[in-house]
């Protein structure tokens, strides 16, 4: 997970890369804060080499876990939509996963893609928990079902 994106270390004030867990520096682990705009969106590819549902599943998990002790907040997990135009089956486990909240020490909340539609009552309520998500979503995400959107927890 390699990212320059960096602030300045709540320990000693040296600059820190957001995906970090410790100051290279001091050792801090306190996280510092990273701006919303300044951090982007992760983009968390589980279609990447075809990998099986478990394997997709695995890589999920192992990634949200790494990133819920950084400064990183926001997650877009392309799963893809499936070849047979019905939905696919990395997509409907991740899409269980999250409604299961099985990670729910780990997400605040999570969009479908297809419901990230500007004027959709979805994409509304995105904008209201997270006003400063509107600077950084990217066009790809909009309408898209083979993304799910992840705001991982403070």
């Amino acid at each position: 997970m390699a990212n320059q994106l960096s602030a300045l270390c709540l320990g000693c004030g040296n600059p820190r890369r957001a995906l970090e867990k410790v100051c290279p520096f001091c050792g801090s682990s306190e996280m510092p804060e990273v701006p919303k705009k300044l951090a982007g969106i992760y983009t968390l590819n589980l279609e990447h080499q075809l990998p099986t549902v478990d394997q997709a599943i695995e890589k999920f998990d192992r990634t949200l876990e790494e990133l819920s002790d950084t400064a990183m907040r926001v997650v877009k997990v392309i799963h893809g939509y499936g070849s047979g135009g019905k939905g696919g089956r990395i997509k409907e486990a991740v899409r269980q996963e999250l409604i299961y909240q099985r990670r729910s020490h780990l997400i605040d909340s999570f969009y479908a893609g297809e419901d990230l539609v500007p004027g959709k009552e979805t994409y509304q309520e995105l904008m209201k928990r997270h006003p400063t998500l509107k600077s950084i979503l990217t066009k790809d995400i909009f309408g898209n079902a083979g993304i799910t959107l992840i705001v991982l927890k403070r």
